[in-house]
């Protein structure tokens, strides 16, 4: 997943890839070369991860203050996976980055949107029946049955048209005006 802190988010700041992790030291370094003041082993949702804090001293004279952190302290808090998960996940982030990995997630979302309606069309996630030439044959109606639905969709949609608002929408919309 991506990296979710506020300054990745906006695209401004210094985001988690921007500090240097001494992991023998237990220490990181911020971009400015302020070195972390804390490092705090913790688990967070059943997970082990490491809390990474800032001093005062360090964070509110820094110029970079405002683009690196919006706490109310005033100083910047990092949470970190263990060492290996988190160079797995940086090394994978980077290749997510890539043109290449972009195109192929293009095509895995079509594929995984195929297979959402699926779901909700069929419900073939359990088999209805037992033995593979059953389960073969319900999964072949199912794919023959969500095509008759796309292809519905397909002759019946204008994709020019608007899509329909609710009476709700339409009276807030008549008390907003």
């Amino acid at each position: 997943m991506a990296d979710h802190s506020p300054q990745a988010k906006a695209a401004e700041g210094f985001d988690k890839s921007a500090f240097r992790v001494d992991w023998k030291a237990r220490q990181v370094c911020c971009p400015q070369g302020a070195t972390s003041a804390g490092w705090y082993p913790v688990t967070q949702h059943g997970r082990n991860a490491i809390v990474i804090d800032f001093a005062r001293s360090d964070c509110r004279p820094c110029p970079s203050q405002a683009s690196c952190t919006s706490s109310a302290r005033g100083t910047r808090m990092l949470t970190l996976r263990p060492r290996e998960l988190h160079e797995r996940t940086t090394t994978a982030r980077a290749e997510q980055d890539t043109k290449s990995s972009r195109t192929k997630y293009a095509l895995r979302a079509g594929i995984e949107g195929t297979v959402n309606q699926a779901l909700d069309t069929t419900d073939i996630r359990q088999a209805r029946y037992h033995g593979l030439p059953k389960v073969t044959l319900q999964h072949t109606f199912s794919a023959t049955a969500l095509n008759i639905v796309r292809l519905d969709a397909w002759w019946t949609t204008d994709p020019l048209r608007k899509p329909r608002t609710s009476q709700l929408e339409r009276l807030s919309h008549q008390f907003a005006g």
